[in-house]
């Protein structure tokens, strides 16, 4: 692990262990964002690559990165923040990089969140995206971290569901993959600088809302993956989700998908989109090999 890797991850445990480490601070943390998480995202002033756009589409905001004719690639990016919190500054830089580096138009859809919002309502946004970034003819991929690559992944489950067109691509950083958080985490929560188990686990349930938090719709781990398109996923070595991605890559693999796990040795959660971090110019140079083609 690189020194500026440790710093990055010692500045995020202070911001993230405290609320994902027990039930009443997980609690705490969602009534909080329910008094703001409905009001209108304000676009950071950044130095961006590529042109940025806040639009309205399909009755949700969603931040367009590099959008025109001329590019190459379409990008579904869905953000992580255990369905809770928003899009942040470190995951817009990064689809501003993968939309320039790649000559993609990203779409980042800033989803309705819970405790205010459920799966339910984020579902026909991204099919109804879906539909009008494959009119464009061009190759997509779907991305997300963390809760967002586990909605990536559910999401593809339910295109196959539908017998619908999969996408080219589907990599997921770190996804959480079963929000019931049923597994065996015993080995890497205290190793783990970031999560938090009791804590997710009520985020899960708000996110599921009266759904069965094992349903694939929000705990892809849990459905049928045989029809997924090449899918690659990150992952570090000490991440309290290890043992979920793990099965759930194994799942890929025993059902015939052309699946590859990278490895970030010694890394956290979402390691590929950290700033400044040798760890994270390695992985984004892989996806954007992966991107394009």
């Amino acid at each position: 692990m690189s020194k500026m890797s440790k710093i990055v991850e010692k500045g995020l445990k202070h911001t993230l262990k405290e609320t994902l480490e027990d039930k009443n601070t997980a609690c705490e943390h969602m009534k909080n964002r329910s008094l703001v998480e409905d009001k209108p995202f304000k676009m950071p002033k950044l130095i961006y690559r590529t042109k940025v756009e806040k639009k309205e589409m399909f009755d949700c905001q969603i931040l367009a990165f590099n959008e025109g004719e001329n590019t190459e690639h379409i990008v579904i990016y869905m953000h992580g923040g255990a369905y809770v919190d928003e899009i942040t500054i470190p995951h817009i830089i990064f689809c501003d990089k993968i939309a320039k580096k790649t000559n993609s138009t990203v779409y980042a859809p800033l989803y309705p969140l819970a405790p205010n919002h459920t799966y339910k309502e984020t579902y026909p946004i991204v099919e109804e995206l879906y539909e009008f970034v494959l009119k464009t003819g061009k190759p997509i991929t779907i991305m997300g971290d963390s809760s967002g690559g586990g909605f990536s992944a559910a999401f593809c489950e339910y295109l196959a569901c539908k017998e619908l067109t999969q996408p080219e691509h589907l990599i997921l950083i770190s996804p959480w993959v079963d929000v019931s958080m049923s597994g065996d985490y015993e080995d890497f929560v205290e190793v783990d600088p970031l999560y938090g188990v009791e804590g997710l686990r009520e985020m899960g349930k708000a996110w599921a809302g009266d759904l069965d938090t094992k349903d694939y719709k929000v705990s892809p781990l849990f459905g049928e993956v045989s029809k997924l398109p090449k899918t690659t996923l990150f992952l570090g070595t000490h991440e309290e989700l290890y043992s979920d991605v793990t099965k759930f890559y194994n799942k890929l693999k025993d059902n015939g998908v052309d699946a590859q796990l990278i490895y970030g040795e010694e890394m956290a959660h979402v390691y590929p989109i950290y700033p400044l971090v040798p760890e994270s110019k390695e992985a984004l140079n892989k996806i954007i090999e992966i991107i394009s083609g």
